[in-house]
């Protein structure tokens, strides 16, 4: 610790915590609080509050450069907007939702209103491996009390997505999860 600033990591510490904690800043959907405390958590006892925000301010900083650069509409920008007429369509759409898949699907109905015809989320893996440069997949369905056919979902949402001007690949088949070819640049809030 000698010659150590107090917020100073050792290398391995510090480059472990930028691992952690660059899907979150990048995946746009977390405050920095929440990307330091996830930190601390998840290398505990390694990292004090202090250090994780350190770690996160730097993150930030240079993520918010890189927003100077990119165009005034970006993919994620297509894909919350897609969402939001879903939602007036009467499909809840829910972005960065639940941990995973089954969280996601478990919970999900709680989201759902009488009347509602379907539902579309992806959840935090999904949003990291977007993040990573994969493809962003979406889940979908409807509510058990929906007249509306799973496919029929599936067919909304990706015009939805389409609609964006979004590359969708799916085969239509209720068992696959819709596929979007995108470019992970979500402006921090």
């Amino acid at each position: 610790m000698w010659g150590r600033k107090q917020n100073d990591l050792p290398a391995d510490t510090a480059a472990e915590a930028v691992e952690f904690a660059r899907p979150l800043v990048h995946g746009g959907f977390s405050t920095p609080d929440d990307v330091a405390v996830a930190i601390t958590e998840y290398l505990e006892p390694s990292v004090s509050l202090p250090q994780a925000r350190s770690v996160v301010d730097r993150l930030w900083q240079a993520r918010v450069a890189e927003q100077r650069t990119w165009p005034p509409v970006t993919d994620p920008d297509r894909v919350l907007a897609a969402f939001s007429a879903l939602a007036s369509a009467g499909v809840v759409a829910r972005a960065d939702f639940a941990c995973c898949q089954n969280c996601g699907l478990t919970e999900i109905g709680a989201e759902a209103a009488p009347g509602d015809r379907g539902f579309v989320f992806f959840h935090e893996q999904d949003t990291a491996r977007a993040v990573e440069g994969g493809e962003l997949l979406l889940s979908y369905g409807r509510p058990p009390d929906s007249p509306a056919d799973t496919a029929d979902v599936g067919q909304v949402v990706a015009a939805a997505l389409r609609a964006q001007e979004l590359s969708v690949t799916w085969d239509g088949s209720p068992e696959e999860r819709i596929r979007v070819d995108l470019e992970w640049r979500k402006r921090l809030g």
